[in-house]
């Protein structure tokens, strides 16, 4: 149980660093390759990932774009727009942190495209989805709100049902903020905030699930018959392949979930060590359980380590050497007082529109 709603959000901001570093070294291996090498993944280690990597801690483009929609919500305070996103992309977002797929969105931003449909026509990767836990945390307890603007700020760099995985994404968050949220409140929550695409991934994952007494067991169902062939990669192997795509991805995270009972330290290990895009599936069942559980249930050892060697993507961002992901989860926290305010005002407004005692 978090201890209050800082914990809750410092709990999403670092659960997500969390899964996110814990599962970069191995992304794009099968859960066998990582069964056979490590059995799970329990202690951070360095990688290289070309864009992105470094000592033990170092977060991916996840964690990275996640950052970068915080800095928009923080300096707006309050829910954003793809306007203000997109004036955070054109000031502060540097390209060699991410991955391909946001540099051409930049160069769409740059020459002037409308960042409202902007992701239009991108590569069909979750590069939307992985990163929109903080339209769930501003948008907390609303899941409906949350749904809608996530699904705007995903088509900046998005398209199809990446952006519509990015609603649901963020609409799992803000439930996770619901007073007695439970994971399978949540996971209610993604089935009620998706698209039919995503609804049926859903549904069929959740049902190898709940079938299965194990993860283990899961992982085997899940890899015989959900593995989306789809992606667009040159020297395509039937025999071993990858795939980026939320489809694939986004389900799997009610399901550690549920097979975890919302463990925060269990989910973000079997969502690290569950192969394939491994990084990302940690990195939101961190986001979630975080909320849920709060930061103080989580790995000393693990926040200690993202909090050290991430510091100076956070002085870039901010120019602060002080700043990090739990500054930012106070500054949020700040954000949603003032949704707060907001709500009132709109209420009192409403109160005299219809005439309605006070």
């Amino acid at each position: 149980m978090a201890q209050d709603i800082l914990d809750q959000v410092y709990g999403c901001l670092i659960g997500g660093a969390a899964g996110d570093a814990l599962g970069a070294p191995v992304e794009g291996w099968y859960y066998t390759e990582i069964r056979e090498k490590y059995g799970r993944l329990t202690e951070m280690r360095p990688f290289n990932g070309g864009y992105c990597g470094g000592d033990p801690g170092s977060v991916t483009d996840d964690s990275t774009y996640r950052q970068y929609i915080c800095y928009a919500i923080v300096q707006k305070g309050g829910r954003i727009t793809p306007d203000d996103m997109a004036k955070v992309w054109l000031e502060k977002v540097n390209v060699k942190r991410l991955w391909l797929n946001e540099s051409m969105t930049m160069d769409r931003l740059r020459i002037g495209m409308n960042p409202w449909d902007s992701g239009k026509g991108a590569p069909p990767c979750g590069c939307a989805s992985m990163a929109m836990a903080p339209i769930g945390i501003i948008n907390a307890g609303d899941p409906a709100q949350a749904y809608q603007d996530g699904f705007n700020i995903g088509f900046i760099n998005q398209d199809d049902v990446n952006r519509n995985a990015a609603g649901t994404v963020a609409a799992a968050v803000a439930a996770a903020f619901l007073p007695d949220a439970t994971v399978e409140s949540v996971i209610a929550a993604m089935f009620a905030h998706s698209d039919f695409q995503m609804k049926r991934a859903l549904e069929l994952t959740m049902d190898l699930a709940r079938e299965s007494g194990t993860v283990d067991e899961f992982a085997e169902k899940f890899y015989a018959r959900m593995l989306d062939w789809t992606w667009p990669q040159r020297g395509w192997k039937k025999e071993r392949f990858f795939s980026g795509n939320s489809l694939e991805f986004v389900p799997v995270v009610p399901a550690i979930l549920h097979l975890t009972n919302g463990d925060v330290n269990e989910g973000i290990i079997e969502g690290a060590s569950f192969g394939r895009d491994c990084d990302t599936i940690g990195s939101i069942v961190g986001n979630i359980a975080g909320v849920l559980q709060g930061a103080s249930a989580i790995r000393e050892d693990w926040k200690a380590s993202c909090e050290a060697t991430n510091a100076a993507f956070f002085e870039d961002l901010e120019g602060d050497p002080n700043a990090n992901f739990h500054s930012m989860a106070v500054r949020l926290v700040e954000a949603l007082q003032k949704e707060q305010q907001a709500a009132e005002e709109r209420a009192g407004c409403l109160r005299r529109i219809l005439g309605s005692p006070s």
